[in-house]
């Protein structure tokens, strides 16, 4: 039995391999003289003389690749050239070289580390690794031999005596200890260097603003190889610049692990191969402050204590004094198993690099949230915040992978896969959630190139009263709402039902496969849709009903699609159905759908396509001109949005 090639693929091995041909320079294009095969419907004939099927874009490359600056064709997904150190190409998509199970308490591991380590070796010696110079203080809590002055023979015995004796930009050499005091940096930068942070500890007291602080005029500060832990914050930075803070783990804090702010003056710090753990409220918080995290792991950060809620991450946002905006650039590190949110930015701006963000946990206090990113406005600034995210994993949060609401996203690279529903309500679990500000009106706009969004749950990607350009993405295997097996629905765009926002959506060269329910969905909203393939959207799984590829739906408001040089198959129920809403269809390939092309009425209006050319429809290598039908379908019931 011969084996029948789909026909977007048999044109493309055609072209591949030269068998087709549709005109020369000896012969008028299309012409089918001199042994040369005519370029006949429902191909179409470009101005280079090429012949294209159905499906297949201008630039060569068939629905679902997105075509190059070199020619070359780049199939949907993240290609392995984005994948960031420490991460290795699989499936389409990037895995992060890490541990197969989280590291226990004082142990870490970054993208890139095969097996948990310590934060740092202990070296050898009473003063282990310690650059030690002529200008060194010297620090050991076990020493008892009185004469103190700060040489190796005759060291501090507190930390804090030692910052007072030191000249400035002077290293303080730390020995193996407890050390239970509040230390306070101002007016001169000092470098605190302990042995190792397994066996120097610097434990706070509920007297002091935090165990740390460093304040004014200590520029060039540097806290490396140490531990802070104690009863209220662990570090506080305020009006100090180029502070370095290396290796420290900072954990089992009573509040904030470390807090970043400009209340004293421009604030910056750079946080490097730290691990923050066990602290309560926020892990790392800034505000109006430059700050640069790297090789950093930010886990386990518990709700705060008074009334159950937060337990974030890293919390960005605005300096609420000044309305100076905060930017931070988070590279190579990894955040988990916190609440509320892992990394949340308000009214500021955020880069965010070769990073995981895995496992967040809901708000204790009421089962809410358990995002893994939160990019939002910040009404009391009106602000927008503003975040790039490249070749990152989002894994297995709650409730949104991404969530952008009223600010500006470029996502590129990235993995968004697994997200879990609403532990409250058993709803949720969107990849990635872009929507207008629910209280101001103020529109998002993202850019999605090039990334994964994989089981996810109710829709992959979901658009609400905002601006969307989507390029060169696979969204598959979109599961459905948990709580009653509804949706599963690839991309959903809709109008804002609170503020009217349209929403506004370009996809382009992407491939959504496996998903339930409906491929995209247009909800009384505009897309135009672009070389991409819409296969195998499946029923829904509560009771076996649609399963369309592409669907307009003219409610509240008009909705409009154009779509071109696309491929829709397998449907389970219709390729393109319009429902008081208006499709273009031009040069596009629907395959083996059940219905091809449905269009009904809606709210006394006609839904309605306008073929402009170049489309095929069938099952198979022969296609045929595709025809509309009205067979009476329901229309698709929208989603409400997040907030």
């Amino acid at each position: 039995m011969p084996v029948v090639l789909p026909r977007h693929l048999a044109l493309l091995l055609a072209l591949v391999f030269g068998s087709v041909s549709c005109g020369s320079e000896s012969s008028p294009p299309g012409g089918g003289t001199g042994g040369q095969e005519p370029c006949l419907a429902p191909d179409r004939l470009l101005e280079d003389g090429r012949c294209l099927s159905p499906g297949v874009q201008d630039n060569g490359c068939p629905a679902g690749e997105l075509g190059l600056v070199d020619g070359s064709c780049q199939p949907a997904g993240v290609p392995p050239e984005l994948c960031a150190d420490g991460f290795e190409p699989l499936d389409q998509g990037c895995e992060p070289i890490l541990p197969p199970e989280p590291c226990p308490p004082g142990l870490m591991a970054v993208p890139g580390d095969s097996a948990c380590r310590e934060v740092a070796p202990c070296g050898t010696g009473r003063w282990g690794d310690i650059p030690i110079d002529g200008a060194t203080e010297h620090v050991d809590a076990a020493y008892a031999g009185g004469s103190n002055d700060g040489t190796a023979d005759r060291p501090w015995t507190t930390i804090g005596e030692a910052v007072t004796a030191a000249a400035p930009a002077a290293l303080v050499a730390i020995a193996a200890g407890s050390y239970a005091e509040n230390i306070d940096i101002v007016g001169k930068p000092v470098t605190l260097w302990g042995v190792c942070p397994a066996e120097v500890e610097v434990v706070g007291s509920a007297t002091a603003t935090a165990a740390v602080v460093i304040r004014a005029a200590a520029d060039g500060t540097q806290m490396r190889s140490l531990a802070i832990r104690g009863n209220t914050m662990g570090l506080v930075l305020s009006g100090s610049q180029d502070v370095v803070l290396d290796r420290l783990w900072v954990h089992s804090n009573a509040s904030t692990g470390i807090s970043v702010e400009a209340t004293l003056g421009p604030t910056a710090v750079t946080i490097e191969g730290a691990l923050l753990e066990q602290n309560y409220g926020l892990g790392v918080f800034v505000a109006g402050s430059d700050v640069t995290i790297e090789g950093t792991v930010v886990r386990t950060t518990l709700p705060r204590a008074s009334d159950q809620t937060f337990g974030r991450g890293i919390n960005i946002q605005v300096n609420p004094n000044t309305g100076v905006r905060a930017t931070v650039t988070l590279r190579a590190s990894l955040l988990e198993q916190n609440h509320d949110l892992g990394m949340f930015v308000s009214g500021s701006d955020a880069t965010i690099e070769g990073t995981v963000v895995r496992t967040t946990l809901p708000r204790a206090a009421d089962q809410a949230y358990g995002r893994g990113i939160s990019i939002q406005h910040n009404p009391d600034a009106a602000q927008r915040a503003s975040v790039t995210l490249r070749a990152s994993l989002l894994e297995q949060n709650q409730d949104a992978g991404v969530f952008v609401s009223g600010s500006d996203a470029s996502i590129e690279g990235t993995v968004v896969r697994g997200t879990l529903p609403l532990m409250s309500d058993q709803t949720g679990g969107h990849g990635i959630n872009i929507q207008d500000d629910p209280d101001t009106g103020v529109r998002a706009s993202a850019t999605l190139r090039a990334s994964l969004l994989d089981q996810n749950r109710e829709v992959g990607v979901h658009v609400t009263g905002s601006d969307a350009i989507i390029e060169g993405t696979l969204v598959r295997n979109t599961l459905p709402r948990a709580a009653d097996q509804a949706f599963g629905r690839g991309i959903h765009i809709q109008d804002s039902p609170g503020t009217a926002g349209r929403t506004s959506l370009t996809l382009r060269a992407s491939l959504l496969v496996q998903n339930y329910d409906i491929g995209v969905l247009v909800l009384g909203a505009d897309a135009s849709i672009e070389g991409t393939v819409v296969g195998t959207t499946l029923p829904r799984a509560c009771d076996g009903l649609f399963g369309d590829g592409i669907v307009g739906f003219a409610s509240p408001a008009p909705a409009s699609i154009m779509i071109s040089n696309c491929l829709i198959e397998s449907s389970a129920r219709v390729g393109v159905a319009v429902f008081g809403a208006h499709a273009g269809l031009a040069t596009t390939a629907l395959e083996c759908n059940v219905i091809d092309l449905n269009e009904e009425s809606f709210g006394g209006s006609a839904g309605t396509f306008d073929d402009q050319g170049g489309s095929g429809c069938g099952c198979g290598p022969e296609q045929a001109a595709c025809k509309t039908v009205s067979a009476g379908l329901e229309p698709p019931a929208p989603l409400e949005p997040s907030q």
